[in-house]
Order: C-alpha cells, then sequence, then structure tokens
C-alpha cells in the first residue's frame, strides 16, 4: 500500500486525510470513498493494523485504488513531516490551548495560506480520539458542532464532513489572499532565535524553562489569549529592556572614558 506522494497540483489534490491508529477497517474504507469522492490529494494511515484491512477493501467501493495509494507511517511525527499546515480534529476542546475552528473555519485558514505547500487533516482512532501530546503536534483543533445532546460523529462521517468542505470551499472563485503561513522550518528558527534573546537577557534565571518553552511554542502560534500569557511576554520584554539598558549604559561610560585616556601621557 505504500506509494509516492501525489504530486503537487490543485489545492484540493494537495490536502490529505490522516488517520491516526484507526480500530475499525469499514472506517477506514469508507474514509477512502470519502477522499475520493471530494477529490482530496490522499490518505495517510498511522500504525494501522493488518487485520482491519479486508473490511476496509469492503467498504472502500470504487476507491480501492485510494486505499491501496495510501501511505503508511509508524508513528504520526513521521505521517506529518514536510506539511505546511497541519490541523487536527477533536470534540474535547474545553482543556485545550490549541487555536479551535470550525471545518468551514478550518477550511478558509487553510486554502488562504496553504500556499504551494501541503495540508493535513489529523482524525484520532475511533474510541479515544487523539491524545493531548497528539493534538500538541498541530497547528490548531477542528470541532465540529454537533448536537450537545450527542457529539460523538462516526470517524468516517467526520472525514467526510471536511472533506465536503473543503470541495465547496475549493469550487468558489479565490480571492487574492494574504502571501501565507510561514515553513514550519520558518517557526522553528524564529522560536530559536527568541528563545536565544531570552537566554542572553537572563530570563530564565527566574523563570522556569520548561515551562517558558511551552507557552512560548503557544504564543507564536495562536497568538496571545490569556492573562498568564500576556504577563509572560510583558515579563519577557521587561528583561530583555532590562538588559538592552544596560548594554547601552555601559557604552555610554566607556564612549566618555575615552577622550579621558586620549589626554593622558
Amino acid at each position: 500500500m505504500i506509494s509516492e506522494e501525489t504530486n503537487p497540483g490543485t489545492p484540493l489534490e494537495r490536502i490529505e486525510i490522516v488517520l491516526n491508529r484507526p480500530r475499525m477497517g469499514g472506517n477506514v474504507g469508507a474514509a477512502a470513498r470519502a477522499v475520493r469522492n471530494m477529490g482530496l490529494g490522499g490518505l495517510r494511515l498511522v500504525a494501522l493494523e493488518d487485520e482491519v484491512l479486508p473490511e476496509a477493501r469492503m467498504l472502500a467501493v470504487g476507491a480501492i485504488d485510494t486505499l491501496q495509494d495510501a501511505l503508511l507511517f509508524d508513528t504520526l511525527k513521521d505521517a506529518l513531516a514536510g506539511a505546511q499546515i497541519v490541523l487536527g480534529t477533536s470534540r474535547r476542546v474545553k482543556s485545550s490551548r490549541a487555536r479551535i475552528m470550525t471545518p468551514r473555519e478550518a477550511v478558509s485558514h487553510v486554502l488562504d495560506n496553504l500556499g504551494g505547500g501541503r495540508a493535513l487533516f489529523v482524525f484520532g482512532p475511533e474510541d479515544t480520539g487523539l491524545t493531548r501530546e497528539e493534538i500538541a503536534m498541530c497547528d490548531g483543533i477542528v470541532s465540529i458542532p454537533a448536537d450537545e445532546r450527542y457529539p460523538s460523529l462516526n470517524l468516517a462521517q467526520a472525514v467526510m464532513v471536511m472533506a465536503y468542505e473543503l470541495r465547496m470551499a475549493a469550487m468558489e472563485p479565490l480571492a487574492a489572499g494574504p502571501a501565507g503561513d510561514p515553513s514550519r522550518e520558518e517557526r522553528e528558527e524564529m522560536f530559536a532565535q527568541l528563545m536565544a534573546i531570552l537566554d542572553m537577557s537572563g530570563f530564565f534565571i527566574w523563570n522556569p524553562r520548561e515551562k517558558v518553552t511551552l507557552h512560548m511554542r503557544e504564543i507564536l502560534a495562536k497568538g496571545v489569549r490569556t492573562s498568564q500569557e500576556a504577563r509572560i511576554m510583558r515579563g519577557a520584554f521587561r528583561r530583555i529592556a532590562w538588559a538592552l539598558s544596560g548594554k547601552v549604559e555601559m557604552e555610554e561610560l566607556e564612549r566618555k572614558e575615552e577622550p579621558e585616556r586620549e589626554a593622558e601621557p
């Protein structure tokens, strides 16, 4: 079932569905059919068990080639490599700090920022969904606003909802949008520079590096959304300003001493 990725083409052809640790072959087959129906770029399967394949083939009516061409991965991290945008799907969003979007908002975000890259929509296993650690690997969360009395969707149904919204939006004429989101490499380089500046300013002398690292990653990805995050940013700015002011004072002192040195015999 392993094959080369689809060559970049239309935006829909550069958007793929990731099923992480799927348990039921019927859902895998139905998801493959949804991908084919709506013209998406393909399917990525993570930690797929061999016993689900017979049922998957039965349900992938007219989309056996999509199932056969699916890319297989051992870990979710490997499956996400090289993507420009990664959005996870979950209904448990109250405790999450990630950016939360409806399917329509997520589709708009992806199509506005995809550029020439590739986007992935990640779905967790049927019984548990994505873990917190797996959600943290995504750029945001998509939550389908189902009835609160019964909000849990079947996995294949959720895939079809997203695939349909993507196709409907892609069929509309796209207005000129922004230049696009930075790549993951650019975000990592930006984050490394920020942490280096905070380190040089002495910010980590009084602030735990591990917690600050987590908060800064979330702030750079989603913006300042809580008073705690605002306090963290203000504290960082104060420390950087303090460090810079100290350097300026030292430079001024050295400049004042230079004429006196020249006057000495």
